[in-house]
């Protein structure tokens, strides 16, 4: 089965499977409730994921425990997050997005809660885990903006909420240090677990206001029905790949690349990822259709998500490492944490900045454009990088890649939520996603083991390396937008 051309992808997923928004019944300003509540849900939930690495170390005191036990904080919705994300785009994507957001705002509510309050630090750890379901919502509510809105109007909403997911981790980490030294671990929770409530309010507000909407089934690129259930098989093996890779990325820091376990371990992942593309292309309702992933809108932007974590992940992990180190070094600021925090919001201000524009320009110009332009900014920030630790130039590093990464990001989500088949929506975007994460994570490993690899302090052109390495992965990213991402404005 070959895939559909450009245009017939186009017609199939913006013509015969979208209502227009007269038909859907709900009034502009619902509309913009609706994205407000998901954009306040999206930007609590963000910022409870940044909170825990700022606050371990204080964490770890008030609850009595060692470094090693308090990592599982981290660690615990790490490994959630990742069977949680793609499960929950393929959910909403089967059941819908209503009935998906709820169960998620749901289960992170909870969560929040028990962070909160929790008396011990198993409670805490179980608290942490159901807040592993945020992530979630992100591909669930591509899959909401999908059904609100028309093709041109979810180019700037998925804009808007990506820059709502880099606002939030960014004030989580601003902010966290701050409230539990001068307030307690209850409301450092507590405040944004209720903004989530009242952000999953507004959104069903509105969806209650446009309820008499008569909304088509969705169809397939074929023309048939959307999918009736979840293919759990091909979500178990896919799930079960994705948690070998995040234990062989995390035996690199004490084995290394070329110990015989991290080898096995990816040798195992590959296997499952094999395993699972034969067992998606043959199950009559698979969790993903194999053959989207040779689509523009859906291949190429997972293809642009691994280049963008690959290119910006290093880039924010170095920055903090260079900053931090002495200035007797000769090249350390001996920036403090709460300094470390303070440049690190560049990145996240321009990043916000970058996510609306680019959502705005997607409407108007191709993504493979715009997709390049962005990946450039991306690769000039971590050459700008390389360049020398002056605060002039760390600023002008992050917000160069923050404005790079933020903007490729976007573009790739509207693609993928504009181009996919309306069935898909969810699961596509998960996938840019798990990519993106997986991207950064292997390319963080890497410039880690460069660092590592200096006995005492180490020389500026260990951190230089690792800057080039983020470079050279993000001009690979230019590449795969030029040559993959969507011709035309948004479709497949």
């Amino acid at each position: 089965m070959h895939p559909p051309a450009d245009n017939e992808v186009a017609h199939t997923t913006l013509s015969d499977s979208r209502p227009t928004p007269s038909s859907r019944g709900s009034s502009g300003a619902g509309r913009t409730l609706a994205l407000t509540g998901l954009a306040l849900i999206v930007l609590a939930a963000a910022s409870l994921e940044g909170f825990v690495l700022p606050v371990l170390p204080q964490l770890q005191r008030d609850f009595g425990v060692e470094a090693a036990t308090g990592a599982l904080a981290s660690v615990v919705p790490t490994v959630i997050t990742v069977i949680v994300t793609p499960l929950a785009g393929r959910l909403a994507d089967v059941y819908g997005a209503n009935k998906t957001l709820a169960w998620l705002v749901g289960i992170v509510i909870s969560g929040g809660l028990i962070s909160a309050f929790g008396p011990t630090f198993p409670w805490f750890i179980a608290g942490q885990a159901l807040q592993g379901f945020a992530l979630g919502i992100i591909p669930v509510g591509f899959v909401a903006l999908r059904r609100l809105f028309n093709a041109e109007q979810v180019k700037t909403a998925s804009g808007v909420l990506v820059s709502m997911s880099i606002a939030g981790a960014g004030l989580g980490v601003l902010i966290a240090g701050p409230i539990i030294d001068s307030s307690s671990r209850a409301v450092l929770y507590a405040v944004p677990t209720g903004l989530v409530a009242l952000g999953g309010a507004a959104y069903y507000a509105a969806e209650r206001g446009s309820a008499r909407a008569v909304r088509p089934a969705p169809r397939s690129v074929s023309g048939g029905a959307g999918p009736t259930r979840v293919d759990w098989l091909g979500a178990g093996v896919f799930a079960a790949a994705l948690l070998v890779l995040v234990v062989a990325l995390s035996s690199t820091s004490a084995l290394g690349w070329a110990s015989p376990v991290t080898l096995g371990y990816l040798v195992a992942a590959s296997l499952l990822i094999a395993l699972w593309v034969w067992i998606e292309s043959r199950v009559a309702e698979p969790m993903v259709d194999v053959t989207t992933l040779r689509s523009r809108s859906v291949g190429g932007a997972v293809a642009v998500g691994i280049a963008i974590g690959a290119g910006y992940a290093p880039l924010v992990f170095l920055i903090p490492q260079l900053i931090g180190q002495p200035v007797e070094s000769g090249y350390g600021l001996g920036a403090t944490a709460t300094e470390t925090g303070y440049f690190l919001t560049a990145a996240y201000v321009a990043g916000v900045v970058a996510s609306v524009l680019a959502g705005r320009l997607a409407a108007r110009a191709s993504a493979q454009i715009l997709g390049a332009v962005a990946m450039l900014l991306l690769a000039a920030g971590a050459l700008l990088g390389a360049v020398g630790a002056s605060p002039g130039l760390v600023v002008g590093s992050l917000v160069l890649a923050g404005l790079g990464a933020a903007a490729a990001s976007t573009v790739v989500y509207s693609a993928a939520a504009v181009g996919a088949s309306e069935h898909e929506v969810g699961v596509s975007t998960a996938l840019i996603t798990i990519a993106r994460a997986i991207g950064g994570a292997f390319a963080t490993q890497i410039v880690a083991s460069m660092l590592s690899g200096a006995a005492g302090i180490p020389e500026f052109s260990s951190f230089r390396a690792g800057f080039l390495v983020a470079a050279g992965l993000a001009v690979a990213g230019v590449i795969a937008a030029a040559l993959l991402l969507p011709r035309g404005r948004g479709t497949a």
